[in-house]
């Protein structure tokens, strides 16, 4: 017999190549003006590899192109779905984008998550992306076992099934002064100014028959209150660089999306 328990919590480097030799951008994390708001920035002097709380059997899940793309079709399916107005009562979106990759902000979730502790962190920022949200969630289990796959494919399906609580007056207009229950992983997953998102995850034996995994994924764009989570209109109706192939829904992925204020 196992059990297990949910529990979620709401809220570009440019590269030069020049006759072969990679000059990249590497950014200062601890300069103060990327967190205007609150600080520290996680990244800032922050974890290179599993933190002592993580344990001998820590281990942090390899963001390698397979899971990168498992989280990215995940992401882009549901996306896709809401976009295309088939997430009844929520309407179709005009400018849907198509999300990718973004490994600074997959190197920054990783910084939050290799602390094996389940928690947002204050900042995350980057100078593409001043304003970036966070989607967090964590599982325990024993008596079972479950892959990466399975985890990360949970994980993401349970932020975005907040969709059952949240309706459409949200995704109109984030509000201000919200009580209720969880819908601000939802709104992070359905953000129409966002199309770039990194995550990490580690697993870790809190005992020695106990289990737990923790995934964190960075945005482009929190959520901001008093504005769209998506605009609605005929799918893909707003998108100047046409339909993605893949999710007929979304725009592009050479649209260009501004994840600014």
């Amino acid at each position: 017999g196992g059990s297990h328990d949910h529990r979620l919590s709401g809220l570009q480097t440019t590269t030069f190549l020049a006759i072969s030799v990679q000059l990249s951008v590497q950014q200062n994390y601890c300069d103060t003006a990327l967190c205007p708001k609150k600080g520290p920035h996680i990244a800032c002097n922050g974890l290179t590899t599993l933190a002592t709380a993580c344990g001998s059997s820590g281990r942090e899940v390899p963001m390698d192109a397979t899971n990168q793309a498992l989280i990215l079709d995940l992401h882009n399916k549901l996306r896709n779905t809401l976009a295309s107005g088939n997430q009844t009562p929520y309407p179709a979106a005009a400018k849907m984008p198509t999300v990718q990759w973004d490994k600074s902000l997959a190197d920054i979730a990783a910084a939050n998550a290799r602390r094996c502790v389940y928690g947002h962190d204050a900042c995350r920022n980057t100078v593409a992306f001043p304003s970036a949200g966070q989607n967090i969630a964590s599982s325990g289990w024993s008596g079972m076992t479950f892959t990466d796959v399975q985890l990360i494919t949970k994980f993401v399906n349970l932020w975005y099934d907040e969709y059952k609580v949240a309706n459409p007056s949200y995704t109109a207009k984030y509000p201000n002064g919200y009580s209720g229950p969880d819908i601000g992983h939802f709104t992070q997953i359905a953000s129409d100014r966002t199309d770039r998102i990194g995550c990490a995850m580690v697993t870790f034996k809190p005992t020695a028959t106990s289990n737990k995994a923790i995934m964190v994924c960075n945005y482009g764009l929190t959520n901001v209150i008093g504005q769209p989570v998506y605009v609605s209109g005929t799918a893909c109706s707003g998108c100047k660089t046409g339909c993605s192939n893949t999710y007929p829904g979304l725009c592009s992925t050479s649209e260009v999306v501004v994840s600014k204020m």
